[in-house]
């Protein structure tokens, strides 16, 4: 088996070397004979990755520690799941999976290429191949600074180092395959937006025949992103499930790129506008996912989910030079093309929305990558690594979130072209009176409930729960809007009148559904962040504190045994207003492997107010127990908003493939 992985994979590098060369001459020279062979050779590379895969997880499961890589991330002890998902543990696995996952994504646009016969699919193809070169030759080992998979150890070994227990969670067995899925899935509307140019067309078919992979790559990472969330509240112990780590970073601005790019197409279906714009957000997009792998894995930046030190990252680095600057070439060749004959009417209108909408998308991602890169370029320059906090991406990053937040609820009600002054009265008189009421309302209830508001919170307070209602009100009179005017028609109920008007119109209504979502996150942000109660605590046997109404008293110290993990904490009795409620077991655990720190095992009793959150640091010299406790208001309204927004992401996802005018000249149409 481990001679069928190495062989699969040098095999599959000559495959796609095949796919890239037969394509081109192929497409050059319009000879459906290359053209079929370079298919071929997208479907051999998805053959020999599979094997390559299969025969690496084999290894795994038989505990073949004569190669490095699963002596390095698999132990007897390890549970079945871990040993399988240890496939992405590491530098090479991960590579590999990546790899695989590309191929499957192109046998996907190869089906769809004998379906639809799509000239544009074999165009897009031609990228997606380079990129699936690009991965297969990492995946050898060959380079400079990286071993593959299949590199034997050198020595003869009873047992494994095992797996690092921060990823032996539930949430680690999906959060990282799931950010992989969302960065691999952007590849297909890159290639799409290349194919288009290449193939010397001006034109929106790209963006149809790209929607639907847009639309999954935002949700796949979209849901890497909360699993990677929670995640980290749930073992890393600090109460927060957010703090622009370096490597949280990378995989949010890809997703802002996509946001912002799922928007912006709009106007280019509707109005033949943002050729050139469209084209540099999705590019973008793409290349932040590479860009997010070169920090995971070049060293440069410490973080709890890096994969250490190693050369690699220089090569994603040249490769994201490299593309972007052939994507540049294919920009000026086909300049006259990409010119949008339509302007903006009116800076009053859907198009202007959407447009400042996406320059605050585009604004965050800028002052993000700033502070993620700030450490590295001050050492390279200064030789002192400055580092950047949380406090500087929240201060740049609250109002332009805020901003967003607000022309999410005018971009989706405001006329295209120009607005009018009835249009504004209808679309905005009632929300904006409702914001404004409820966010003084709300404001005066934090004070009166005596949560600490200083100056400046106070306004950003204010100004979110205005803005979430304000989008909440929008989005809901929408709702009711539409449900009202079938309910007249076909005479059916409320919700059967809401269901239909979801189903007929997914993209629009799946959309209002992610609005809603994004309104509750805000909420819960707002609450858990700008409202988080702290306490540090030493108790003995029997001592008791207090914070934000509940009573906490140590009452004994337990250890418990699991199949793979010793965990040893202690029992605390909850009580609020002299009524005992529960209890609460926060722990470490142990786990029976070299060189590993202790995991921490937080506790939390979760109510739809507020979470009470307790992290165990362990016995001190003098038999007291330290203790980390965090109150997190509305937090659970993070965790309902992302479900909801999730939900309305599947949604818009299930809209069918339409067809618009295709503006522009192009060789986009079939074959």
């Amino acid at each position: 088996m481990t001679e069928l992985g190495r062989i699969s994979i040098v095999l599959s590098v000559v495959s796609c070397l095949w796919a890239v060369l037969a394509l081109s001459i192929g497409l050059k020279q319009r000879h459906d004979r290359f053209i079929r062979s370079g298919r071929h050779g997208i479907i051999a590379a998805f053959v020999l990755s599979s094997l390559a895969v299969i025969a690496l997880e084999y290894a795994f499961l038989v505990h073949d520690y004569s190669l490095r890589y699963v002596w390095e991330h698999s132990s007897q002890q390890q549970p079945l799941v871990y040993r399988v998902t240890a496939l992405w543990g590491g530098m090479a696995g991960s590579l590999l999976f990546w790899f695989w996952l590309l191929c499957i994504c192109g046998l996907i646009l190869v089906w769809q290429a004998y379906r639809q016969r799509e000239r544009l699919i074999d165009f897009a193809l031609v990228p997606l191949a380079i990129t699936q070169l690009f991965f297969a030759i990492l995946t050898t080992g060959i380079v400079r600074g990286m071993s593959g998979p299949f590199e034997e150890l050198m020595r003869t070994v009873t047992d494994g180092r095992g797996m690092n227990p921060l990823l032996q969670t539930p949430s680690m067995v999906l959060h990282p395959p799931t950010l992989y899925i969302g960065f691999v899935s952007m590849t297909v509307p890159f290639a799409f937006a290349v194919g288009s140019l290449a193939s010397g067309g001006g034109g929106s078919r790209w963006i149809s025949l790209s929607r639907r992979w847009t639309i999954f790559a935002w949700l796949s990472l979209a849901v890497g992103i909360i699993l990677g969330g929670g995640w980290a509240y749930g073992e890393l112990g600090w109460g927060g499930y957010w703090a622009w780590d370096p490597v949280e970073n990378a995989s949010l601005m890809p997703w802002l790129l996509s946001t912002a790019f799922l928007h912006s197409v709009m106007v280019q279906e509707r109005r033949n506008m943002l050729k050139i714009w469209n084209l540099l957000l999705i590019v973008l997009a793409f290349e932040f996912t590479l860009f997010g792998t070169f920090i995971t894995r070049s060293g440069i930046i410490s973080s709890v989910h890096a994969f250490g030190q190693s050369d690699i990252g220089h090569y994603f680095l040249g490769f994201i030079v490299l593309s972007g600057a052939g994507v540049a070439a294919l920009m000026i060749l086909r300049w006259d093309q990409l010119q949008s004959p339509n302007r903006l009417d009116s800076f009053l209108s859907r198009e202007s929305a959407f447009l400042l909408n996406n320059w605050l998308l585009v604004g965050m991602t800028a002052t993000t990558l700033w502070g993620t890169m700030y450490p590295i370029l001050s050492e390279a320059v200064t030789g002192d690594k400055i580092s950047v906090s949380e406090p500087f991406f929240n201060k740049v990053n609250v109002p332009l979130g805020l901003a967003m937040l607000i022309m999410t609820g005018i971009g989706s009600v405001i006329s295209w072209k120009k607005a009018t002054a009835s249009n504004f009265r209808r679309a905005f008189l009632w929300p904006t009176i409702l914001g404004l009421v409820g966010a003084v309302i709300s404001v005066g209830l934090f004070s009166y409930t005596g949560y600490p508001i200083a100056t400046l919170s106070m306004f950003y307070t204010f100004l979110c729960i205005f803005a979430a209602i304000f989008v909440l009100a929008i989005t809901l009179i929408e709702f009711h809007r539409g449900a009202w005017l079938r309910m007249k028609r076909d005479g059916s109920n409320p919700i059967t009148a809401t269901i239909t008007l979801i189903s007929r119109n997914k993209r629009r209504y799946g959309g209002y559904i992610v609005h809603i979502g994004i309104v509750f996150i805000f909420i819960g942000i707002l609450g858990s962040k700008g409202y988080q109660r702290s306490i540090v605590r030493k108790l003995a046997p029997g001592e008791s504190t207090s914070i934000a109404g509940f009573d906490i008293r140590f009452d004994k110290q337990f250890t418990q045994q699991k199949s793979h993990v010793l965990l040893e904490g202690v029992e605390l009795a909850v009580s609020k207003e002299g009524k005992q409620i529960g209890t609460m077991r926060p722990a470490r655990g142990h786990y029976n492997l070299p060189d590993q720190q202790p995991t921490t095992e937080a506790a939390m009793r979760r109510r739809l107010r507020g979470d009470l959150y307790v992290a165990y640091g362990g016995m001190e010299e003098d038999g007291q127990t330290r203790l980390q406790i965090y109150y997190n208001p509305l937090v659970s309204f993070v965790w309902i908003g992302s479900f909801i927004m999730l939900f309305g992401g599947v949604v818009c996802l299930a809209q069918g493939s339409y067809q618009r005018k295709d503006f522009g000249s192009g060789n986009s149409g079939k074959a």
